[in-house]
């Protein structure tokens, strides 16, 4: 057998993940099939390229040095396909997804000024894994997802990558301007424990229902889940009716008859990502659609976060932004 860029990225998968069951599930096959196939890579490169055990499987000598040059290859390959597409596509419609967010218009608006010789087509969902499934499916080219911790997000199917934008964006509490904890200046998670949490917008599970079952229950309680099925603004109007509670992100408006607050310790954050069609996206416009976010995502911090009376004295509940590689 002749090795492929395919054989490639299931290595490196494999190294990533540490797992081959994890690493079947991130590349869309059974376990027997990716074993199957990295015996035949082993065979290909004449040696064992991972030893397995029982918390998982760690690479050889020999495994060291193909992950080395296999991350190299594949760099360039991305990078290759990537910096031909200026010639091919530089001025074709750019499809966007985007994560529901106050500052969307606002970023759309910013994004438009800086392609202007691009139309933008865009699509708006609650749930990353549905945006990462439209980029799998070449309905989007690219996409800005909110994301949990690596063990819960949607992984990266082959042919897409990701581009770190903001992390930590460490989650506030909306709680309903009568509520007992109100007052205080910061909510420690456990006090929370005989509230209703109002769950996320509807849409397909991403992993964020089961990132904060987590840390609640790490805190001593399982949260009380209720009222599913919504959408943002009835959200927003069962908080202010003091009918439950709910996790938001920094850039949250003020939002009538609702108190945000910081959590004690910052024991939840979300990550904000671009992914991306290397088939489709040049480097270059990921990095103009890393900027404008992340300019328009300062301004609504200002705007909004900065407001907050708590929010100059608790610097652990900022958000760390991140630049565009340059």
């Amino acid at each position: 057998m002749e090795l492929e860029l395919r054989h490639l990225r299931v290595v490196c998968r494999l190294a990533d993940t540490g797992s081959v069951s994890k690493a079947a599930a991130a590349l869309g096959v059974s376990q027997p099939s990716l074993t199957a196939q990295l015996h035949r890579i082993e065979e290909a490169v004449g040696g064992s390229l991972f030893e397995r055990g029982s918390t998982g499987v760690v690479p050889t000598p020999l495994g060291k040095h193909v992950l080395s040059r296999s991350r190299a290859m594949l760099a360039d390959m991305d990078e290759l396909i990537g910096s031909s597409r200026r010639y091919t596509s530089g001025s074709g419609t750019l499809r966007l997804g985007s994560s529901r967010t106050v500052m969307f218009g606002a970023w759309l608006s910013r994004l438009e000024r800086a392609l202007s010789d691009r139309e933008i087509a865009t699509q708006v969902d609650s749930s990353s894994a549905v945006l990462t499934e439209l980029l799998a499916a070449d309905v989007l080219d690219i996409a800005m997802i909110g994301r949990a911790e690596d063990a819960y997000a949607p992984p990266c199917p082959p042919g897409i990558r990701e581009q770190l934008m903001v992390y930590p964006e460490p989650f506030g509490i909306a709680l309903p301007a009568d509520h007992h904890l109100a007052g205080i200046d910061e909510v420690k998670l456990a006090d929370l424990a005989d509230d209703v949490w109002i769950c996320p917008p509807a849409g397909k599970e991403d992993g964020e229902l089961a990132y904060l079952r987590e840390v609640c229950e790490d805190a001593g309680f399982t949260p009380q889940f209720r009222y599913g099925n919504l959408d943002t603004t009835e959200i927003e109007q069962l908080i202010g009716a003091g009918r439950g509670i709910c996790l938001c992100a920094p850039t949250v408006r003020e939002l009538p008859r609702t108190i945000v607050k910081p959590l004690t310790g910052q024991p939840l954050s979300w990550r904000r990502t671009l992914r991306w069609r290397v088939d489709k996206v040049s480097q270059e416009t990921v990095n103009a659609v890393h900027r404008t976010f992340i300019d328009t995502y300062r301004e609504t911090i200002a705007e909004n976060a900065a407001a907050r009376a708590w929010w100059t004295t608790h610097p652990d509940a900022h958000p760390t932004v991140i630049e565009p590689p340059v």
